[in-house]
């Protein structure tokens, strides 16, 4: 099941290619990177073994030639110069690695790897993904410490069709050494609600570092005081409960990436449900959808977005600074102690609309309402220390920009 990690590099200067030593003393100059011996073999190219801070990874390095399919999506903003240089370049440079279980290490230790060799890079062609990072942003991820969002790993491709009818369907999660995942039957309405359960359901696979039995229960998201579970079904079986599925059929599967090693998403309607393994269609749930569902995010992801947007508060502020941008914070508020568990403080995160940025923390107006927090209620503003804060996002007339979008304000 495991496939490789297989990223195109499309350097600004081309000359780079010609020079395997420039971009050998580039690895070697980096504090991070031990090289531990270099060959070079007939049908691989180039083959590395080297550490990133300790950790063993072999890589192979040839050049080839760059045709960017209109399936491939870009995943960052790119200047219309920058759109140009990519059509118009006919040639990159493979970096190619294995991943073992700690998938998000290795995904940014291969960005770290790619930074170090080539230091002025155009854009990076993730294949197994099939997304196209920006060269900026693969320079500020691999110079970070906190690895990118999970998300990273994979992308949820949007086949659309007749009648509205949406198959959702992941690419990428074969280079961790697990299923694709999909849903069948979604439509225009629905699709980002049923992207985020797919995303809810990948993110827990990479965390949990190995796919989940198919039939297993999975909680991926919470709504009011109800459960959303979802278990991972052949989509042989799904079919069958689906009859009027006209994409994702039989027909649409003659190949390998969308015939082997793909499940559908379904749900467990209640516990005895799950006993019996008895699942049903996500659509189900359509309607409760509507109601402000909270997807899951484990605590270590929830740190990971806490480190993330605390390293990155000063491109927070320059956001703030322009005054025809709104700027929101996610700030993780202590929960009352009923809802502790084993005696364990846990904190419930909520979005709150930025007012002020002080030293060393903020004043905010709470947006939405609490579900385990009493004695605080949209509109009241308090002051934050930056600790507490998880997540933020500035709204710009040209879109929306993230801890993992700062690239954009460089």
């Amino acid at each position: 099941m495991r496939e490789q990690s297989f990223m195109i590099v499309i350097p600004k200067n081309r000359s780079v290619m010609d020079d395997p030593k420039g971009f050998l003393d580039n690895l070697a100059a980096n504090e991070h990177i031990n090289i531990k011996n270099v060959d070079m073999e007939e049908e691989r190219g180039l083959v590395i073994n080297l550490e990133v801070d300790g950790k063993p990874h072999q890589i192979n390095v040839f050049p080839t030639d760059v045709e960017v399919p209109p399936i491939v999506r870009p995943e960052h903003v790119f200047s219309e110069e920058e759109y140009q240089l990519i059509d118009e370049a006919r040639s990159g440079i493979v970096v190619n690695m294995d991943f073992d279980e700690e998938n998000a290490r290795c995904f940014h230790d291969q960005l770290r790897i790619i930074d170090a060799m080539f230091p002025d890079i155009l854009a990076v062609l993730d294949c197994p993904a099939e997304k196209l990072l920006s060269g900026v942003w693969v320079s500020l991820a691999a110079q970070s410490d906190t690895p990118p969002s999970p998300r990273y790993l994979f992308t949820v491709q949007a086949i659309s069709g007749d009648n509205d009818e949406v198959w959702l369907h992941s690419h990428g999660l074969k280079r961790c050494g697990m299923y694709e995942l999909e849903i069948l039957c979604s439509d225009s309405e629905m699709c980002n609600e049923h992207y985020k359960i797919i995303e809810s359901f990948a993110f827990q696979m990479i965390e949990n570092e190995e796919a989940f039995e198919p039939g297993e229960a999975v909680f991926v998201a919470q709504i009011s005081r109800s459960y959303v579970v979802c278990t991972a079904v052949d989509w042989k079986e799904a079919l069958k409960f689906y009859p009027e599925a006209t994409l994702g059929t039989e027909e649409d599967r003659d190949d390998e990436v969308h015939s082997e090693d793909t499940y559908v998403l379904m749900m467990y309607n209640n516990p005895d449900a799950e006993k019996a393994k008895q699942y049903s269609k996500i659509q189900l749930i359509n309607p409760h959808l509507k109601n402000n569902p909270m997807f899951l995010f484990s605590n270590s992801e929830t740190e990971r977005m806490r480190s993330l947007a605390v390293e990155r508060i000063p491109y927070m502020k320059m956001g703030f600074e322009n005054k025809d941008n709104k700027v929101i914070v996610k700030i993780g508020l202590l929960t009352d102690k009923e809802y502790w568990k084993d005696d364990k403080p846990q904190r419930e995160h909520i979005w709150f609309e930025l007012k002020e940025v002080k030293e060393d923390s903020v004043v905010a107006e709470l947006t939405q309402e609490p579900y385990y927090v009493s004695g605080i209620k949209p509109g009241d503003t308090g002051t934050y220390p930056f600790s507490d804060i998880t997540d933020w996002l500035i709204y710009t007339k040209d879109g929306n920009i993230t801890p993992d979008d700062a690239y954009r304000l460089i």
